[in-house]
């Protein structure tokens, strides 16, 4: 048997204690003269029988309440073979999580992740399980519970430093709310009575932009808990970058970026300047001559203007310098030549006024920075319009067409050419039939009482996707006071986008030859309908041409992690060529998904060679800007959200437990689970409940008269 606390045992001595006050005769130590007594010759006192030990056993059974109580205090406990060995006896069960997402890469996080590392595993035991999980934007199970069974003992800690090893920090975000709810629910459902503990190590630098609010709400399990290793010291506490804002031009000269501190940082001065491919580092800004100080306290952002681009080259990459972290100093900003749209109407020649088509062309498609619009008039005397071939973009009708017109559009549309026909009158819409070379019918004006209002409208078209929002959704604002009626039997290839309340189509597609005719029934002339001071009007007008000008979309911005298709960059070819940051140009398909895993910049084409070209698309992606958020997080906020923390440290500055302390510890659990201090207790109490009834019934005895 062995002890806890063996000094408790010392108590022991205190057995002695009834014996020595049973035996100490107590004197009087007051004299009182009693006048009766004084011719009497005093006599010492004799020694009597109550000086000596009257009951042995009573004397026992005190000993041994007090022996029992002693060696209760000790907290004794039982070894054995199996126990020592630690092999058989059930042992703890550990999550480990460890963070590669963007923000490890500053200096000396992810020497100080594998140390922790190192030393979480050194403190392992044979009866111990482990699950070693990563996490970034992702979240991947390195080494499973099963996988940890599976391996040999003795090569146990050898396999998880070797997994540990292969990782590295990448460019993705932090989930860290995410990764530690799958965690728990996962040693939650790894439920063992044989386990002694169940505990989650999160190995991370717990910055503000980690998205730990995901944690808000969640009921964590009773038998778990969780210990924070975080490898931030805040040796550095100073970290600036700077983005893009989304929206913005990247074909202007002048590009809009947000520079953010940190709340703790030292510095307030920086500068911004462009490098191209050529260039070094980020620090490499200090003495370029294009670069721009700018000014931001310590907790703020400020949205600036970066400089120039050089006329030299064409630089691809902002970088900011002055701060202490440079992890996150680079932005990469694709430059993409504005989209020239030419766009040819046919329709009267005065637009002048509202009842015109024509007059609401200009403001509908203005010029941006992302694209100069031109609308050109094609007059009805001349054979071929001003702007034909690849040049011309959009061909809209909106007034009668002649005969040279009409057979100009009709091999426009057969070579793959795209028309917008407005249905302006009963007569002029007979046109139609003509272009889409069917026999010439007489579509039929509808009779509106007062107005009507569209009736389904069909959001899977990608004119129309944009509006699939209950936000945008709403279209019963939108009136017409005059339409035109078309059988759309007559046409075998059609796709109705909209429709009038009597069923009637709106707003309907039809494939001619190999070129796209959209035709509306109505127009947004004032006299016709409420579409050109219809809130939507602008933004699906646009979307129609981007949709039949063949216009690649962008996302305003990309980051590291994103998942995209390479349909939404206009591709209808099934293989594309994509040329990664690093060079790599790999072969994809085009509905196959991307996972962008860099920063930098993309370049996708038809071919390898047309990589290069004009018509190659271009974009950047850059690190996820909550990474910059490097302030650290307070644990407070983690233990408001309900996780369990046992303790927050950094094992990376505490040396390793020796055989002493995990003997001890080994002590400590034996006696947690054996807990026979209460057997004592109990056998301590019975003793003397024992000996409270045998020295009362003792005393009730008659004594022997002396």
């Amino acid at each position: 048997m062995s002890f806890l606390t063996p000094l408790y045992l010392l108590a022991g001595l205190a057995v002695g204690l009834p014996v020595l006050f049973h035996l100490i005769r107590r004197t009087p130590k007051g004299r009182q003269v009693f006048s009766s007594l004084m011719f009497l010759q005093p006599s010492p006192p004799r020694v009597t029988k109550r000086s000596r030990i009257e009951d042995w056993l009573l004397l026992i059974l005190r000993a041994l309440a007090v022996c029992l109580l002693a060696i209760a205090f000790a907290r004794p406990f039982l070894r054995s073979q199996d126990s020592l060995d630690g092999e058989k006896a059930p042992g703890r069960r550990i999550v480990l999580l460890i963070d590669t997402s963007a923000s490890m890469l500053r200096p000396k996080f992810w020497e100080t992740a594998l140390e922790n590392v190192e030393n979480v595993v050194d403190n392992l035991k044979q009866s111990d399980s482990l699950s070693l999980l990563s996490f970034n934007t992702e979240i991947t199970q390195e080494i499973s519970f099963k996988d940890w069974q599976a391996l040999a003992p003795d090569v146990r800690k050898s396999a998880i430093l070797e997994q540990v090893n292969q990782l590295a920090p990448g460019s993705f975000g932090t989930e860290l709310g995410t990764a530690m709810l799958t965690a728990a629910d996962l040693l939650d459902e790894s439920v063992d009575e044989k386990v002694t503990e169940q505990k989650l190590m999160v190995i991370s630098d717990f910055q503000t932009g980690s998205h730990w609010e995901t944690l808000n709400g969640y009921e964590w399990p009773e038998n778990v808990s969780v210990e924070i290793l975080n490898v931030d010291k805040n040796e550095s506490p100073t970290n600036a970058s700077v983005q893009l804002i989304a929206n913005e031009s990247t074909t202007d000269d002048s590009v809009r970026l947000r520079v953010n501190n940190t709340t703790e940082a030292e510095q307030e001065q920086f500068k911004i300047a462009w490098l191209d491919e050529f260039s070094g580092t980020s620090k490499d800004s200090q003495s370029l001559d294009n670069s721009v100080s700018v000014y931001v306290p310590p907790g703020q952002s400020k949205v600036i203007r970066a400089p120039k681009r050089p006329s030299q080259v064409v630089p691809q990459r902002l970088v900011i310098s002055g701060d202490q972290q440079d992890f996150d100093n680079t932005c990469y900003v694709a430059r993409r030549d504005p989209w020239e749209v030419n766009i040819v109407y046919i329709g009267e020649d005065n637009a002048t006024g509202p009842d015109s088509l024509r007059f609401f062309l200009q403001p509908v498609f203005p010029s941006t920075a992302t694209r100069n619009v031109t609308i050109h008039d094609w007059a009805p005397d001349t054979d071929t319009p001003p702007v034909a071939g690849e040049k011309l973009t959009l061909l809209i009708i909106g007034g009668t067409p002649s005969k040279e017109q009409i057979d100009w559009s009709k091999k426009w549309l057969a070579d793959g050419g795209q028309v917008l026909f407005v249905a302006s009158t009963q007569k002029q819409s007979v046109g139609l039939y003509d272009l889409a070379e069917l026999t010439a019918e007489s579509p039929t004006e509808a009779d509106v009482v007062d107005y009507t209002m569209l009736n389904s409208v069909d959001f899977t078209h990608p004119v129309l996707t944009p509006f699939d929002d209950p936000r945008f959704a709403d279209f019963s604002k939108l009136r017409f006071w005059k339409h035109r009626e078309f059988d759309l039997k007559n046409f075998s290839e059609h796709q109705v986008l909209a429709s009038f309340e009597n069923g009637s189509p709106a707003i309907f597609e039809l494939k001619v030859g190999s070129g796209q005719l959209v035709v509306f029934a109505s127009g947004w002339n004032r006299s016709d309908s409420d579409l050109a001071v219809w809130s939507k009007f602008v933004p699906m007008m646009n979307g129609l041409l981007e949709y039949l000008g063949g216009q690649r979309s962008f996302r305003p911005v990309y980051f590291a992690g994103n998942k995209i298709t390479l349909q939404e960059f206009g591709f209808i070819e099934e293989k594309v060529v994509l040329k990664s940051p690093s060079g790599e140009i790999s072969s994809l398909s085009n509905e196959e998904p991307l996972q962008l895993k860099h920063p930098g910049i993309y370049s996708i084409g038809t071919s390898e060679e047309n990589l290069s070209s004009p018509d190659a698309v271009r974009f950047a992606v850059n690190l996820p800007p909550d990474e910059s958020k490097t302030d650290p997080l307070s644990m407070d906020l983690l233990s408001a959200a309900g996780v369990p923390i046992k303790n927050v440290t950094s094992l990376s500055n505490s040396p390793s437990p020796d055989k002493v302390t995990e003997r001890q510890l080994m002590n400590r659990e034996l006696e947690s689970k054996q807990q026979l201090w209460k057997w004592l207790l109990v056998a301590a109490i019975c003793v003397l409940f024992f000996e409270t009834a045998l020295a009362g019934w003792k005393q009730r005895q008659p004594q022997p008269a002396t």
